[in-house]
Protein backbone atom coordinates (compact mmCIF):
# COMPACT_ATOMS: atom_id res chain seq x y z
CA UNK A 1 0.00 0.00 0.00
CA UNK A 2 1.87 3.47 -1.27
CA UNK A 3 0.00 6.32 1.26
CA UNK A 4 1.33 8.99 -1.17
CA UNK A 5 -0.55 7.28 -3.81
CA UNK A 6 -2.87 9.87 -5.37
CA UNK A 7 -5.72 7.41 -3.80
CA UNK A 8 -4.72 8.08 -0.54
CA UNK A 9 -3.93 11.83 -0.71
CA UNK A 10 -7.91 12.68 -0.92
CA UNK A 11 -8.39 10.75 2.24
CA UNK A 12 -5.26 11.62 3.95
CA UNK A 13 -6.12 15.16 3.74
CA UNK A 14 -9.76 14.61 5.40
CA UNK A 15 -8.16 12.49 8.35
CA UNK A 16 -6.00 15.70 8.91
CA UNK A 17 -8.41 17.97 8.96
CA UNK A 18 -10.58 15.88 11.02
CA UNK A 19 -7.59 15.95 13.61
CA UNK A 20 -7.05 19.38 13.35
CA UNK A 21 -11.27 19.67 14.48
CA UNK A 22 -10.54 17.49 17.51
CA UNK A 23 -7.45 18.74 18.46
CA UNK A 24 -8.72 22.72 18.51
CA UNK A 25 -11.63 20.90 20.90
CA UNK A 26 -9.07 18.90 23.08
CA UNK A 27 -10.08 15.62 21.87
CA UNK A 28 -6.69 14.46 21.45
CA UNK A 29 -6.21 11.23 23.37
CA UNK A 30 -2.99 10.55 25.06
CA UNK A 31 -2.31 7.38 25.80
CA UNK A 32 -1.05 5.73 22.72
CA UNK A 33 1.34 3.37 21.62
CA UNK A 34 2.71 3.95 17.56
CA UNK A 35 5.71 2.54 15.81
CA UNK A 36 7.28 4.87 13.19
CA UNK A 37 8.49 3.25 10.53
CA UNK A 38 11.57 4.74 8.36
CA UNK A 39 13.44 3.08 5.24
CA UNK A 40 15.97 5.37 4.46
CA UNK A 41 17.86 8.55 5.40
CA UNK A 42 19.97 10.80 3.50
CA UNK A 43 20.55 14.80 2.77
CA UNK A 44 20.27 14.22 -1.04
CA UNK A 45 19.82 12.02 -4.16
CA UNK A 46 16.17 10.76 -2.25
CA UNK A 47 15.01 6.84 -2.98
CA UNK A 48 11.53 6.64 -2.86
CA UNK A 49 10.93 5.75 0.37
CA UNK A 50 13.83 7.99 1.34
CA UNK A 51 13.43 11.00 4.41
CA UNK A 52 15.82 13.73 4.17
CA UNK A 53 17.94 13.85 6.83
CA UNK A 54 16.88 17.78 7.63
CA UNK A 55 13.12 15.95 8.24
CA UNK A 56 14.20 12.96 10.25
CA UNK A 57 15.88 15.29 12.39
CA UNK A 58 13.13 17.46 12.99
CA UNK A 59 11.11 14.26 13.66
CA UNK A 60 13.35 13.29 16.24
CA UNK A 61 13.39 16.49 17.81
CA UNK A 62 9.43 16.29 18.23
CA UNK A 63 9.42 12.95 19.54
CA UNK A 64 12.16 13.53 22.20
CA UNK A 65 10.33 16.54 23.37
CA UNK A 66 6.55 15.71 23.48
CA UNK A 67 6.78 11.98 23.40
CA UNK A 68 8.26 9.12 25.47
CA UNK A 69 10.22 7.15 22.84
CA UNK A 70 11.15 3.34 23.40
CA UNK A 71 12.92 0.30 22.26
CA UNK A 72 10.29 -1.83 20.19
CA UNK A 73 10.65 -4.81 22.15
CA UNK A 74 8.76 -2.89 25.04
CA UNK A 75 6.04 -1.43 22.34
CA UNK A 76 3.34 -3.79 24.49
CA UNK A 77 4.51 -2.64 27.52
CA UNK A 78 1.42 -0.33 28.87
CA UNK A 79 1.13 3.21 27.49
CA UNK A 80 2.00 6.35 29.71
CA UNK A 81 0.78 9.74 30.26
CA UNK A 82 2.92 11.25 26.70
CA UNK A 83 2.37 8.91 23.78
CA UNK A 84 4.93 6.19 23.35
CA UNK A 85 6.46 5.63 20.29
CA UNK A 86 8.81 3.09 18.92
CA UNK A 87 11.28 4.10 15.93
CA UNK A 88 12.06 1.08 13.64
CA UNK A 89 13.72 1.09 9.96
CA UNK A 90 13.58 -1.72 6.94
CA UNK A 91 15.83 -3.02 4.45
CA UNK A 92 19.25 -2.49 5.75
CA UNK A 93 20.33 0.68 3.98
CA UNK A 94 23.94 1.84 4.08
CA UNK A 95 22.44 5.75 4.97
CA UNK A 96 21.18 3.91 7.94
CA UNK A 97 24.82 3.77 9.88
CA UNK A 98 26.00 7.02 7.87
CA UNK A 99 23.22 9.27 8.72
CA UNK A 100 20.20 7.63 10.66
CA UNK A 101 22.21 6.53 14.13
CA UNK A 102 24.36 9.50 14.38
CA UNK A 103 21.41 11.89 14.76
CA UNK A 104 19.50 9.04 16.55
CA UNK A 105 22.51 9.09 18.93
CA UNK A 106 22.51 13.27 19.13
CA UNK A 107 18.85 12.86 20.62
CA UNK A 108 19.62 10.08 22.90
CA UNK A 109 17.04 7.83 20.84
CA UNK A 110 17.35 4.34 19.59
CA UNK A 111 15.83 2.31 16.53
CA UNK A 112 15.30 -1.16 15.95
CA UNK A 113 16.58 -1.85 12.20
CA UNK A 114 15.36 -5.02 10.10
CA UNK A 115 17.43 -6.42 7.75
CA UNK A 116 17.02 -8.32 4.59
CA UNK A 117 20.00 -10.57 4.90
CA UNK A 118 20.34 -11.46 0.68
CA UNK A 119 21.71 -7.48 0.65
CA UNK A 120 24.04 -8.34 3.64
CA UNK A 121 25.23 -11.37 1.05
CA UNK A 122 24.97 -9.37 -2.07
CA UNK A 123 22.65 -11.75 -3.57
CA UNK A 124 22.29 -11.02 -7.07
CA UNK A 125 18.17 -11.79 -7.22
CA UNK A 126 17.30 -9.40 -4.90
CA UNK A 127 20.16 -6.62 -5.90
CA UNK A 128 18.46 -6.68 -9.35
CA UNK A 129 15.14 -6.45 -7.93
CA UNK A 130 15.70 -3.24 -6.45
CA UNK A 131 17.75 -1.79 -8.86
CA UNK A 132 15.03 -2.08 -10.94
CA UNK A 133 12.11 -1.29 -9.33
CA UNK A 134 14.32 1.46 -7.34
CA UNK A 135 16.90 2.34 -8.97
CA UNK A 136 19.30 1.35 -6.00
CA UNK A 137 22.87 0.09 -6.04
CA UNK A 138 24.45 -2.70 -4.12
CA UNK A 139 26.66 0.06 -2.44
CA UNK A 140 23.40 1.49 -1.47
CA UNK A 141 23.23 -1.26 1.23
CA UNK A 142 25.04 -2.18 4.37
CA UNK A 143 27.35 -5.38 3.82
CA UNK A 144 28.16 -7.13 6.97
CA UNK A 145 30.98 -5.33 8.33
CA UNK A 146 28.56 -2.32 8.09
CA UNK A 147 25.89 -3.71 9.87
CA UNK A 148 28.55 -4.95 12.70
CA UNK A 149 28.96 -1.77 13.26
CA UNK A 150 25.54 -0.92 13.34
CA UNK A 151 24.96 -3.32 16.11
CA UNK A 152 27.90 -2.25 17.99
CA UNK A 153 26.22 1.64 18.11
CA UNK A 154 23.79 -0.11 20.38
CA UNK A 155 21.02 -0.62 17.89
CA UNK A 156 18.74 -3.54 18.29
CA UNK A 157 18.38 -5.33 14.65
CA UNK A 158 15.72 -7.99 13.40
CA UNK A 159 14.96 -9.76 10.45
CA UNK A 160 13.32 -8.74 6.90
CA UNK A 161 13.45 -12.06 5.40
CA UNK A 162 16.33 -13.29 3.33
CA UNK A 163 15.21 -11.99 -0.38
CA UNK A 164 12.22 -9.46 0.41
CA UNK A 165 9.61 -10.78 -1.44
CA UNK A 166 5.79 -11.10 -0.84
CA UNK A 167 5.78 -14.05 1.80
CA UNK A 168 1.82 -14.50 0.94
CA UNK A 169 3.18 -15.32 -2.26
CA UNK A 170 5.54 -18.40 -1.18
CA UNK A 171 4.55 -21.93 -0.12
CA UNK A 172 4.91 -22.70 3.83
CA UNK A 173 7.90 -24.38 3.17
CA UNK A 174 9.44 -21.65 1.44
CA UNK A 175 8.12 -18.88 3.96
CA UNK A 176 10.11 -21.01 6.53
CA UNK A 177 13.00 -20.94 4.42
CA UNK A 178 13.27 -17.05 3.78
CA UNK A 179 12.11 -16.62 7.72
CA UNK A 180 14.73 -19.14 8.79
CA UNK A 181 17.50 -18.40 6.67
CA UNK A 182 17.54 -14.51 7.37
CA UNK A 183 17.76 -15.40 11.04
CA UNK A 184 20.21 -18.01 11.08
CA UNK A 185 22.63 -15.37 9.27
CA UNK A 186 21.72 -12.41 11.69
CA UNK A 187 22.42 -14.79 14.82
CA UNK A 188 25.78 -16.36 12.86
CA UNK A 189 26.73 -12.69 12.03
CA UNK A 190 26.23 -10.56 15.55
CA UNK A 191 26.54 -13.46 17.95
CA UNK A 192 22.95 -12.85 19.47
CA UNK A 193 19.91 -14.14 19.18
CA UNK A 194 17.36 -12.31 16.79
CA UNK A 195 13.61 -12.56 18.18
CA UNK A 196 11.71 -9.56 15.69
CA UNK A 197 10.63 -9.93 12.35
CA UNK A 198 9.27 -7.21 10.03
CA UNK A 199 7.30 -9.27 7.27
CA UNK A 200 8.13 -7.42 3.81
CA UNK A 201 5.59 -4.52 2.20
CA UNK A 202 3.81 -5.82 5.50
CA UNK A 203 0.26 -5.42 4.83
CA UNK A 204 -1.72 -8.47 6.54
CA UNK A 205 -3.74 -10.27 4.11
CA UNK A 206 -1.57 -9.00 0.89
CA UNK A 207 1.87 -9.49 2.18
CA UNK A 208 1.37 -11.95 4.87
CA UNK A 209 -1.39 -14.15 6.83
CA UNK A 210 -1.89 -16.26 9.96
CA UNK A 211 0.15 -19.26 8.53
CA UNK A 212 3.51 -17.06 8.44
CA UNK A 213 2.89 -15.92 11.93
CA UNK A 214 2.45 -19.18 13.35
CA UNK A 215 6.11 -20.10 11.04
CA UNK A 216 7.72 -17.52 12.32
CA UNK A 217 6.56 -18.38 15.71
CA UNK A 218 7.85 -22.02 15.51
CA UNK A 219 11.31 -20.16 14.17
CA UNK A 220 11.73 -18.56 17.55
CA UNK A 221 10.52 -14.85 16.45
CA UNK A 222 8.69 -13.65 19.74
CA UNK A 223 7.45 -10.45 17.82
CA UNK A 224 6.15 -9.39 14.15
CA UNK A 225 5.55 -6.17 13.05
CA UNK A 226 3.37 -5.52 9.72
CA UNK A 227 2.06 -2.30 7.97
CA UNK A 228 -1.01 -1.30 9.83
CA UNK A 229 -1.52 2.39 10.15
CA UNK A 230 -3.07 2.75 13.73
CA UNK A 231 -2.15 2.38 17.55
CA UNK A 232 -1.09 -0.42 19.47
CA UNK A 233 -3.52 -1.96 21.22
CA UNK A 234 -3.45 -3.47 24.95
CA UNK A 235 -3.55 -7.15 24.34
CA UNK A 236 -2.17 -6.68 20.55
CA UNK A 237 -0.86 -10.04 18.57
CA UNK A 238 2.51 -9.95 19.33
CA UNK A 239 2.98 -11.72 15.49
CA UNK A 240 1.26 -8.66 13.97
CA UNK A 241 2.06 -5.29 15.81
CA UNK A 242 0.79 -2.72 13.70
CA UNK A 243 2.66 0.78 12.61
CA UNK A 244 2.42 3.85 10.26
CA UNK A 245 4.65 4.14 7.12
CA UNK A 246 6.64 7.66 7.41
CA UNK A 247 8.93 9.61 4.94
CA UNK A 248 8.73 13.06 4.99
CA UNK A 249 5.81 14.26 6.74
CA UNK A 250 5.81 17.74 8.29
CA UNK A 251 5.62 18.14 11.93
CA UNK A 252 1.85 18.81 11.82
CA UNK A 253 1.46 15.73 9.98
CA UNK A 254 3.68 13.87 12.17
CA UNK A 255 1.67 15.33 15.41
CA UNK A 256 -1.63 13.70 13.93
CA UNK A 257 -0.30 10.37 12.86
CA UNK A 258 1.21 10.02 16.73
CA UNK A 259 -2.45 11.66 17.71
CA UNK A 260 -4.35 9.32 15.81
CA UNK A 261 -5.62 10.82 12.64
CA UNK A 262 -4.68 7.74 10.03
CA UNK A 263 -6.20 4.98 12.40
CA UNK A 264 -9.39 4.88 10.60
CA UNK A 265 -7.11 3.45 7.68
CA UNK A 266 -5.88 0.79 9.71
CA UNK A 267 -8.95 -0.37 11.62
CA UNK A 268 -10.16 -0.67 8.08
CA UNK A 269 -6.86 -2.82 7.21
CA UNK A 270 -7.90 -4.95 9.90
CA UNK A 271 -11.22 -5.42 9.07
CA UNK A 272 -10.04 -6.38 5.55
CA UNK A 273 -7.62 -8.81 7.21
CA UNK A 274 -10.51 -10.29 9.50
CA UNK A 275 -12.74 -10.96 6.50
CA UNK A 276 -9.99 -12.45 4.13
CA UNK A 277 -9.46 -14.95 6.61
CA UNK A 278 -13.21 -15.64 7.67
CA UNK A 279 -13.56 -16.90 3.58
CA UNK A 280 -9.88 -18.75 3.29
CA UNK A 281 -11.07 -20.51 6.40
CA UNK A 282 -14.88 -21.27 4.88
CA UNK A 283 -12.99 -21.93 1.86
CA UNK A 284 -11.24 -24.83 2.99
CA UNK A 285 -14.03 -26.14 5.33
CA UNK A 286 -15.70 -26.52 1.80
CA UNK A 287 -13.19 -28.07 0.48
CA UNK A 288 -12.34 -30.40 3.53
CA UNK A 289 -16.30 -31.31 2.57
CA UNK A 290 -16.15 -32.18 -0.48
CA UNK A 291 -13.12 -34.60 -0.23
CA UNK A 292 -14.48 -36.00 2.98
CA UNK A 293 -17.81 -36.62 0.48
CA UNK A 294 -15.89 -38.05 -2.39
CA UNK A 295 -14.36 -40.32 0.09
CA UNK A 296 -17.77 -41.21 1.40
CA UNK A 297 -18.82 -41.61 -1.96
CA UNK A 298 -16.07 -44.00 -3.18
CA UNK A 299 -16.45 -46.35 0.30
CA UNK A 300 -20.72 -47.02 -0.16
CA UNK A 301 -19.26 -47.43 -3.95
CA UNK A 302 -16.70 -50.19 -2.66
CA UNK A 303 -18.91 -51.38 -0.42
CA UNK A 304 -21.93 -51.83 -3.07
CA UNK A 305 -19.64 -53.56 -5.02
CA UNK A 306 -18.00 -56.22 -2.11
CA UNK A 307 -22.01 -57.23 -1.58
CA UNK A 308 -22.83 -57.54 -5.39
CA UNK A 309 -19.88 -59.79 -5.29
Amino acid sequence: MNPYSPAFGALRTALFSVHKMRRSLGMLPRKRTVVLNYHSVRPSRLFFNSTSTQVFEQHLEWLATHCEVVDFIDVCAPATAKPRVAIVFDDGFRDNLEYAVPLLQKYGLKATFFVSTGFLQRDPVILDIFARTFQTTAEDFMDAAALRELFASGMPIGAHTHSHRNLLGLSAQEQKEELGRSKEILENLLGCPIRSVAYPFGVPGKAFDLTTTEIAEKLGYTKGVMVCWRAVRPQEAVMRIPRFTVVNENLVELEAIVAGALDPIGQYQDWRFSMRQTYREKKSHALAFALLGQQWLVELTNHKIVCMI
